[in-house]
């Protein structure tokens, strides 16, 4: 059975060099795996607990918890804002790890990468990483994910003529296929 990776881009920018890296992974993945690009992230309403109950939970919530629930693991570029992650990522994590003891955000292998200004998202690889391994998550450390002034690296499309980049990527693809085929054991 194939690894499933879920690929999110934590920004709504139409030219966001943060969906350039989930497309750049995308375009490294091996053949033999299955990569999901979602770039819904903004159809999502805010958390709301009294959405909870199922008849009132928008499809748009349900669609994203399945695509989590299906997948091995995510590969996640997000800018920092305010030394934190963007306010639409946060929020889709909140919906998929509600209910709480019955979420669908436990058990998969993540790799965090920032394309933001000087720090390349230092903060918020930080603080998120701190969120998703109290969720049950392995989060993916090395080689660090941080890419200081992106968006003049790389593409929303996925293209780039630096290297590091793209030997960034693949490296934390290759890392993130690898923890996830351990943790399917």
């Amino acid at each position: 059975m194939s690894i499933h990776i879920l690929g999110i881009f934590g920004s709504l920018r139409q030219e966001s060099s943060n969906q350039g890296l989930v497309k750049l992974a995308q375009q490294m993945a091996p053949a033999d795996l299955i990569f999901t690009f979602y770039d819904k992230i903004g159809s999502l309403p805010f958390y709301n607990e009294d959405l909870e109950d199922s008849s009132r939970t928008p499809a748009s919530v349900v669609e994203w918890r399945n695509l989590v629930k299906s997948a091995d693991a995510l590969f996640i570029a997000a800018p920092e804002y305010n030394f934190g992650p963007s306010a639409v990522l946060k929020n889709a994590i909140d919906w998929a790890s509600r209910p709480m003891g019955q979420h669908v955000l436990s058990g998969k292998a993540i790799s965090l990468v920032s394309s933001s200004g000087g720090t390349g998202g230092a903060h918020m690889i930080e603080q998120l990483g701190g969120i998703l391994g109290l969720l049950g998550n392995t989060v993916i450390s090395e080689p660090s994910g941080q890419i200081p002034k992106g968006a003049a690296r790389i593409s929303a499309d996925g293209s780039t003529s630096d290297p590091a980049i793209s030997a960034l990527v693949s490296d934390r693809l290759q890392a993130l296929i690898a923890t996830a085929k351990i943790l399917r054991k």
